[in-house]
């Protein structure tokens, strides 16, 4: 199979590991896993207790500082630096360590070590396609996922997504990204080669091109962490068989005009019946940054049923 049209784009960052000074009245923790690891996690705010997963693979949990922000006053938000991210690099990475299946034993680890009541799971992008891997493996341990922009539950779809990317990518926005992707490495290369990349993935590109660049100021990707879980998506990713047995709640947040193939939720019900759909209009794949008025209230409500 092809790459993936956002795995040009994760690739396209230069290596980076920011500290979480975005975050407000943040508590940096960490936690050993079951092979002997030591990865960060952040919580801030107080109330209901809900793991976030970021988008990516690879991104650091800095691109979640908006919801933890909106959510904080109601819940206590958990930002899991994912192994080979942020403060959480330093790690072995190769395929033995950088895979789905270790990824989801990482969440495991961590909701034991905060205590081991069940989880409730909010994902965007990869985030969610984790999530439903997590509830795939452990269908007791999660309370309820709420799905952002999400995967479905197996890769038959990620062509179609690649093929998203490219139809939608005026001229402009390819000259400039083979401009950028000429220049030496630089932070101005990086942050226009993400501007860019991304800008297609909005459904009003004026907010696109102007929250993206504040985004990649402080947002950065480890490509080889990226790329090696790439690899193992694109081989490996279909939890449809085992996902049928987690009968929790399912929140799809659906924003209209999102990149993921519509079909992509429809398949997330076919297993989960039980799954509910908020569709948000004129909208691209990031809601919460597109129409953070509308996203994060929905995200609130959901998170609280």
């Amino acid at each position: 199979m092809k790459t993936l049209q956002i795995i040009l784009f994760l690739l396209s960052f230069t290596m980076g590991f920011p500290t979480l000074n975005l975050i407000k009245a943040q508590n940096i923790k960490t936690f050993v896993t079951s092979d002997g690891e030591k990865l960060y996690y952040t919580s801030t705010g107080k109330g209901q207790r809900v793991l976030m997963l970021p988008p990516g693979p690879g991104a650091s949990v800095n691109v979640l500082k908006s919801w933890a922000d909106s959510l904080s006053k109601h819940f206590e938000c958990i930002l899991l630096e994912q192994r080979g991210t942020g403060l959480s690099s330093n790690v072995k990475l190769d395929s033995t360590t950088i895979n789905l299946k270790r990824a989801v034993k990482d969440i495991e680890d961590l909701r034991v070590h905060l205590g081991s009541s069940p989880l409730l799971i909010c994902g965007i992008s990869w985030g969610g396609a984790l999530a439903q891997a997590y509830a795939a493996s452990y269908p007791l341990n999660v309370k309820k996922m709420v799905l952002v922009s999400s995967l479905g539950p197996d890769r038959s779809l990620f062509s179609a997504y690649r093929d998203n990317g490219n139809a939608r990518k005026c001229q402009n926005e390819i000259d400039s990204l083979e401009y950028w992707n000429k220049q030496p490495g630089s932070e101005e290369s990086r942050i226009q080669r993400g501007v860019f990349s991304l800008t297609p993935y909005f459904f009003d590109r004026t907010i696109g091109k102007k929250v993206l660049k504040e985004i990649f100021i402080h947002t950065t990707i480890n490509p080889q962490m990226s790329n090696l879980m790439w690899k193992d998506l694109n081989m490996n990713y279909d939890v449809k068989s085992t996902l049928k047995d987690y009968k929790g709640e399912c929140i799809v947040i659906k924003p209209r005009q999102d990149i993921m193939p519509e079909e992509m939720s429809y398949q997330i019900k076919d297993v989960l019946p039980q799954t509910k759909f908020i569709v948000i209009e004129k909208c691209g794949h990031f809601p919460d940054m597109e129409k953070p008025k509308e996203f994060f209230p929905i995200l609130r409500q959901s998170l609280n049923d």
